[in-house]
């Protein structure tokens, strides 16, 4: 780095070289531990005004906003580890450190080990075992200049590209030619072995939470962050600073070093409070890292992570879901309505996930009313699949042949003020025997259920009862047609208030045909939110259910039939 060079001339780096390893283990046994949205569109998903607010900047915090259990564990001041320090950008005084760093073994011994979030920086400098003295000359193992920072260039602060929250910084030698782990020692990268594994974790909280800017450790057992490939801490006391602090198994005072498993970072940058923090678990990919490291790659590169649609802190504000065919090319997409009227399509890639996304329409305005969608082939018309929309004011209208380049023409079914106010679920499917999913079935508010036949050519002329006013389906609340069974009438899936899920075969103007029990009432399905059928895997058969549950998570049930299908996670839910 040129800033780095040019700071660090012969004489600065003479006097901040490190002493003697005698000294600097008499000073550091002298010091004694104390007691005690508008919304964004992107391939990364998006953030939207109702959603939580955005948090700080990353380096100014090191765990996630969720309350700590009264039995969870309290950092303690802690004396330090000459393998971890601080990382700070040089400027009038020793104070302005941002993150925590530690070293970590390699064949040259030049490594120390971050959180990606923490940042490049000018003059960008490492204090192994640091003191608040606010002098260079007085830190025990000196002042180590950053040559270079490597990333994962994937790495985002929320999504899949969260779980690569680590960096490592080769260190320049000091005056004397020695390298950091000649100095400091080093500690072990290590696999992950768990998500429930003991750690000791060392920081450094900035000295805004701290006057005398001291080193926190506490040792905890860890979880899982659900929905993500990180482990979770609770403890309190990790605040802003303790970004990229090394959760250590296997720790040795006397030494002070382990096996480095993971560091202060993941979701979010690490999060929003000092009670619960998060880590990445360290797989191959940290591995890839370290050696790029190593090797001193010129650029990091990488593969892109496969598309993520985005994370439960957005899938929350998901309003209602349409499955089909909107881009031609034979595969289900979806059409996502959301609270804010945004309207978004997820171009699906034919094997249960989704290629991209694209805006229908802004945040506001009039699909903020929009009460039911369904999508289907009312119209016939092209390849493309059609939409039907019941609003809140009872209008019900057709937009035909929907694509990525928007809604198009509209055909009104019902007006405004109709007897549709009263339409509380809506799904459209082959019902009557034709080839082609152009019929309604509808479920009011008082239970009664109807089915509207051919929709493309008689509007809601053609209505048949399938079931009078009555309890039972009053308290169906979800709806979804396909093709589960592989009848010439597709068949309906329903999810009930109390969560049970219950499959309707061969629904026709007769009924709503054999029912079969998918799940038992439980509180999971209950949670469910928003849900759609199409043909999102490579069967070519609608007969894949998306569900969007309260928190935020998305699953899709590949090949539903008789028997729910397997679950495949596209969602992780809201990080807590």
């Amino acid at each position: 780095m040129a800033d780095a060079e040019a700071f660090w001339t012969a004489a600065r780096m003479e006097s901040a070289t490190p002493p003697p390893p005698a000294k600097a283990e008499q000073h550091a046994k002298a010091d004694q531990p104390a007691k005690a949205d508008r919304p964004v569109s992107g391939t990364g998903g998006m953030r939207r005004a109702s959603a939580p607010a955005n948090p700080p900047a990353p380096a100014t915090y090191a765990a996630v906003a969720t309350a700590t259990a009264t039995s969870a564990p309290t950092a303690t001041y802690y004396k330090g580890a000459k393998t971890i320090g601080v990382l700070y950008f040089v400027g009038r005084d020793l104070a302005a450190h941002s993150c925590t760093a530690s070293v970590v073994h390699s064949p040259k011994g030049n490594l120390i080990l971050t959180a990606a979030h923490c940042g490049n920086g000018n003059k960008y400098a490492f204090v192994p075992q640091y003191r608040s003295d606010k002098s260079a000359a007085k830190q025990p193992y000196g002042i180590w200049a950053v040559d270079r920072v490597f990333k994962d260039p994937r790495h985002t602060a929320q999504g899949p590209g969260s779980d690569l929250d680590f960096a490592f910084a080769s260190l320049k030698a000091d005056q004397r030619g020695r390298q950091i782990e000649q100095v400091t020692g080093a500690n072990r990268l290590a696999r992950t072995p768990s998500y429930k594994v003991p750690v000791t974790v060392v920081g450094y909280p900035k000295a805004t939470y701290d006057p005398k800017d001291r080193a926190i450790k506490c040792k905890a057992k860890t979880t899982r962050l659900t929905g993500y490939k990180q482990l979770r801490m609770a403890c309190g006391g990790f605040y802003g600073g303790t970004s990229g602090s090394p959760w250590l198994m296997n720790f040795d005072e006397r030494t002070g070093t382990g096996d480095v498993v993971g560091n202060v970072g993941g979701w979010g940058g690490g999060g929003a409070s000092a009670d619960v923090s998060y880590a990445p678990y360290y797989d191959d990919e940290v591995f890839k890292l370290h050696q790029d490291a190593v090797d001193g790659v010129a650029t990091v590169t990488r593969p892109p992570l496969p598309y993520s649609p985005g994370a439960g802190e957005t899938w929350q504000h998901a309003r209602h879901m349409a499955s089909g065919d909107y881009t031609g090319d034979g595969k289900a997409d979806l059409i996502v309505v959301w609270k804010d009227g945004e309207v978004t399509l997820y171009t699906g890639d034919g094997k249960g996930g989704f290629r991209g996304e694209r805006r229908l329409r802004a945040a506001g305005g009039t699909w903020k009313h929009a009460t039911a969608v369904t999508g289907g082939d009312f119209t016939g018309s092209t390849k493309l699949s059609d939409l039907v929309v019941r609003w809140s004011d009872g209008e019900v209208t057709l937009y035909p042949d929907v694509s990525a380049a928007g809604f198009g023409r509209e055909i009104k079914l019902a007006r405004a003020n109709s007897v549709w106010k009263h339409a509380s679920q809506i799904t459209s499917g082959r019902f009557s025997g034709n080839k082609r999913a152009d019929d309604l079935v509808v479920r009011w508010s008082d239970g009664e259920v109807t089915l509207h036949r051919d929709l493309g050519s008689q509007k809601l002329k053609k209505e048949s009862r399938l079931h009078k006013p009555n309890a039972t389906w009053k308290r169906a609340t979800l709806l979804g047609g396909g093709a589960f069974t592989g009848g010439a009438n597709w068949d309906l899936v329903v999810r009930r208030d109390d969560g049970e899920l219950t499959l309707h075969q061969d629904v026709s103007t007769r009924g709503t045909g054999k029912k079969t029990r998918l799940r038992a009432p439980e509180a999971r399905w209950k949670n469910v939110r928003a849900a759609s059928v199409g043909s999102h895997t490579a069967n070519g058969r609608p007969d894949d259910l998306l569900v969007r549950r309260a928190d935020g998570s998305v699953a899709l049930y590949a090949d539903t039939g008789a028997k729910l299908g397997a679950e495949r996670g596209l969602v992780p839910p809201k990080a807590r």
